[in-house]
């Protein structure tokens, strides 16, 4: 083989090899979609997408009738009463204090445009545990019984305290922690962009 023959060939190699790595290692950075079913409810149409990258992460985003309600870094669905207008969200992203989700979320589809609320207990294993769904008036419980009230678009928080305290301290709580750091909240989260 000539001289120039050899080096076009190796260099042919190294091209293919380099681009190989470049695709290779570019495919953590090429952002991937999935997307749900519809579900159709007599409040409208409901997905979920879950986009992002191997190296950054994923996010879910639920949509009614196209438009973005809420986003996280994961989402479980409460399909217990699949028809309801009101639904609760897990995010799946642990909190470093209690190694389970730092918040749930309430989403009421019946609003125009659909309220969402970020619920739970700062500091601890925010875990649902039921709900008692009522025309004008719901509760949800956290384990081990951490009811918050959900009426006319306001979510009553439970009470800080003992009480409280007694019903997450270990394992629901995270380590190191005491009563003055179980701090009920319940905050408005606006709409994805």
């Amino acid at each position: 083989m000539d001289l120039q023959l050899k080096s076009l060939v190796n260099w042919t190699f190294v091209v293919i090899c380099m681009a190989y790595a470049v695709g290779a290692l570019s495919k953590d950075n090429v952002e991937d979609c999935n997307r749900s079913k519809v579900k159709t409810y007599p409040f409208g149409e409901v997905y979920r997408s879950q986009c992002g990258t191997a190296k950054t992460g994923y996010r879910d985003t639920i949509y009614l009738n196209g438009s973005a309600v809420l986003s996280d870094s994961q989402l479980f669905d409460d399909d217990s009463n699949s028809d309801r207008s009101i639904r609760i969200y897990t995010s799946g992203e642990s909190s470093p204090q209690s190694g389970c989700s730092p918040r749930l979320y309430l989403v009421d589809f019946s609003k125009k445009p659909a309220k969402v609320i970020a619920f739970g207990v700062k500091k601890a294993c925010n875990e649902f545990h039921w709900a008692s769904w009522g025309e004008k008036r719901s509760v949800i419980a956290l384990k081990k019984n951490v009811k918050f009230v959900y009426e006319d678009g306001v979510m009553t928080l439970p009470k800080a305290g003992k009480t409280l305290w007694d019903s997450i301290e270990p394992p629901h709580a995270g380590p190191g922690l005491s009563e003055e750091d179980a701090v009920p909240f319940a905050e408005e989260v606006p709409q994805p962009k």
